[in-house]
């Protein structure tokens, strides 16, 4: 497979932006304006090819006919965002609005569970397993609520198949494969940031593979994932900025 690190670009173009919300404007008299009921997600691509039309999310528990949302995936994140009106602990994503799509194995891209208490959060696309009848994405899904997700941290997330541990300044944190950690208060030196290592266990010996500082993030977040280059078989890490945090 072709690799493209942050890819779903193209689907921009398909749909239309003012398909997606943006944060609620207030009324002319300042009162605050109210919100869409339902899921609030935002797309987030990695290492996957992108669709060839545009992607919308269904919620298999509604009425026959109800069309789906429009889904913006995008390679960074800001405030805009999907509302998906539903309370359904599952979700299904299709290359088409219309609900018949759910069924239609040529159209499902994705079908997502979702954790309990789930409200708002980040879907991250990932490459599917390739087994014949599995979708061809599947889902990484990250909760973005502040209250699990808080101003100021780190959410580790290592999606390699090693062992990866991650020294910030003098306080080590070790990832097992597929394993993710949120890093609330991570220690900074006199320049409020911090002096980062990155090793993983490959060949049965531990080896370097990034070595920088890591800005804190202030009142913002910052997701970092660590992935094996399916290339050149090496283990990478990349950083993405959370700019837009919203507390409810």
């Amino acid at each position: 497979m072709k690799f493209v690190r942050f890819v779903f670009l193209a689907l921009l173009a398909c749909v239309s932006p003012s398909a997606f919300a943006q944060e609620p404007a207030p009324a002319p008299d300042g009162t605050p304006a109210k919100e869409e009921q339902g899921y609030k997600i935002r797309g987030l691509s990695f290492l996957v090819d992108a669709p060839a039309t545009g992607v919308f999310i269904h919620d298999p528990t509604a009425k026959p006919g109800t069309p789906g949302t429009a889904f913006g995936i995008k390679n960074y994140l800001n405030h805009e965002l999907s509302v998906v009106p539903s309370t359904a602990d599952n979700l299904v994503v299709t290359k088409s609005g219309d609900s018949a799509s759910i069924k239609d194995p040529a159209s499902v891209l994705a079908k997502i569970k979702l954790p309990d208490h789930f409200k708002k959060g980040i879907f991250v696309f990932l490459p599917g397993t390739g087994k014949a009848g599995d979708p061809i994405y599947r889902t990484l899904v990250i909760d973005d609520a502040v209250r699990v997700f808080p101003r100021g941290s780190i959410k580790v997330i290592n999606l390699s198949p090693s062992p990866v541990k991650i020294t910030l300044e003098k306080e080590e944190y070790p990832f097992k494969p597929g394993e993710s950690k949120l890093i609330e208060k991570p220690p900074v030196n006199d320049q409020n940031a911090s002096s980062m290592t990155a090793m993983a266990f490959k060949d049965n010996q531990w080896q370097r593979f990034g070595q920088t500082l890591w800005p804190h993030p202030g009142q913002k977040r910052v997701i970092q994932i660590i992935f094996e280059n399916p290339q050149t078989k090496s283990i990478e890490l990349v950083g993405i900025n959370d700019i837009a945090v919203r507390d409810n």
